[in-house]
């Protein structure tokens, strides 16, 4: 198993694209806007044969981790059709900002 860790939505969605994950790749502040944190990133892990496993967004808060799971291999099929789906979380992102949710 190898992890990694990446500061920004753009590195994470760099090195899965290079992984061919084809799932939606969270903004922070999806999942955790209340959060007053010291820091967040972004956590993936991968297989020993270099396929994509887990990935979160991690929290740092008051010495507290806080973990938010936004790919499970293991759970694909209970999120394949909304949470995971591109094209329809960057609507419902965009859909979001329009009405300053976020």
């Amino acid at each position: 198993m190898k992890t990694y860790t990446f500061e920004s939505r753009d590195e994470a969605v760099e090195f899965l694209d290079k992984h061919n994950f084809k799932y939606y790749i969270p903004r922070v502040r999806e999942y955790m806007r209340n959060i007053k944190d010291e820091l967040k990133y972004y956590y993936v892990e991968l297989s020993d044969s270099d396929e994509v496993k887990y990935c979160d967004i991690i929290s740092i808060s008051g010495g507290n981790g806080i973990k938010e799971n936004f790919f499970d291999i293991n759970k694909l099929n209970e999120f394949k059709d909304t949470a995971y789906n591109r094209v329809d979380r960057d609507n419902k992102y965009k859909e979001g900002i329009k009405n300053g949710y976020f």
